[in-house]
């Protein structure tokens, strides 16, 4: 079988990787220079920097981390931000050892407005109230932990040895790669098969309108100064910038040079990279009208945060995409 991926992110390079360990031919396009998409990490002054914002890998799913770990070592890693609030720089996410650092318990109102009213307004451009329960309760509650870690509820927390990009080249050794295409190049391939892993609503041509999506900006920039942590989050809106990070954090190396990046919320436009869905009661309606065309296509495969439209963690992206891939096969392959 020829398949077309369309797309060389987590979602489009965990298809093509069991599509060609089940013997399928297998061509991938990508509009960006480069494998990864926005889990793509290269050197900068020796400095390993993930270009599209710190991506550290947590997951309690046996299946998906043993599927990567045939591609990579594994290095542990504890995500622990501080953050900069109206109170003083404290640990997160909040805890005893946060309790500890103010000197005092926070009400309930207290850390909604000290550590996630502003930072969360900053980053989906709405106000508080607006913002859909389903995101806020993405924070577990650790208030009675002593120092826990942002995914306090995984058994792996880590990032790849030597980084996502190389991780990616070995899932996708020996698979046909065009980067830096046209949007439709791939549509000119003879093939059974397309993994489409771009928006959407793009692959519809907007035929009912355009999903909204939030974009971010990352500007980085060499410093000789050292973070004492690897993030600090900005939970105040005196910075347009909802956090800063120091990339030296992700291979500890002892160079004296590093990169530090702050990351700038916006609106997705035609300029920049989509990031996030925005899963409110209005775009929903409009996905299911797209999702309605998507579930009538026959050999056509929608896997990833922007096919799907849904806020998925990496672990989630993979997981859905061998689901989704192993279910095709199944009705089918197997059937014929």
């Amino acid at each position: 079988m020829n398949v077309v991926i369309v797309g060389c992110g987590l979602s489009g390079v965990t298809a093509a990787a069991t599509l060609k360990d089940k013997g399928h031919n297998v061509k991938i396009f990508e509009t960006r220079k480069h494998i990864g998409g926005n889990c793509y990490d290269g050197l900068i002054c020796n400095t390993l920097v993930h270009h599209y914002g710190p991506h550290i890998f947590h997951t309690n799913d046996e299946e998906v981390f043993s599927f990567l770990s045939r591609f990579t070592e594994w290095t542990p890693f504890s995500y622990k931000p501080k953050g900069v609030t109206e109170i003083g720089k404290i640990s997160l996410p909040y805890s005893k050892k946060t309790i500890s650092e103010i000197g005092r318990e926070l009400s309930v109102e207290e850390i909604e407005k000290y550590i996630f009213r502003d930072y969360s307004e900053k980053q989906w451009g709405i106000p508080f109230e607006e913002i859909p329960k389903s995101i806020i309760k993405r924070i577990p509650d650790t208030s009675k932990l002593e120092d826990p870690t942002w995914f306090k509820n995984d058994k792996y927390q880590c990032i790849p040895k030597n980084g996502y990009t190389e991780m990616f080249k070995k899932m996708i050794s020996g698979i046909d790669v065009k980067l830096n295409c046209d949007k439709g190049e791939w549509k000119k391939e003879n093939y059974d098969l397309v993994v489409y892993t771009g928006k959407i609503d793009e692959y519809y041509n907007y035929r009912y309108g355009r999903l909204p999506y939030r974009s971010l900006i990352f500007k980085h920039e060499v410093s000789d100064k050292k973070m004492q942590h690897l993030v600090e989050n900005q939970n105040t809106k005196k910075t347009k910038y909802t956090r800063k990070y120091d990339h030296s954090y992700f291979s500890q190396h002892n160079d004296p040079m590093t990169v530090i990046t702050k990351e700038y919320p916006v609106e997705h436009s035609e300029t920049n990279t989509p990031f996030y869905p925005l899963p409110f009661k209005e775009p929903n309606e409009l996905y299911k009208k797209y999702k309605n065309l998507a579930e009538q296509e026959k050999n056509i495969v929608f896997i990833g945060r922007l096919a799907t439209y849904k806020y998925l963690d990496m672990w989630m992206a993979v997981k859905q995409s061998l689901q989704k891939i192993e279910k095709y096969l199944n009705d089918n392959l197997h059937s014929n």
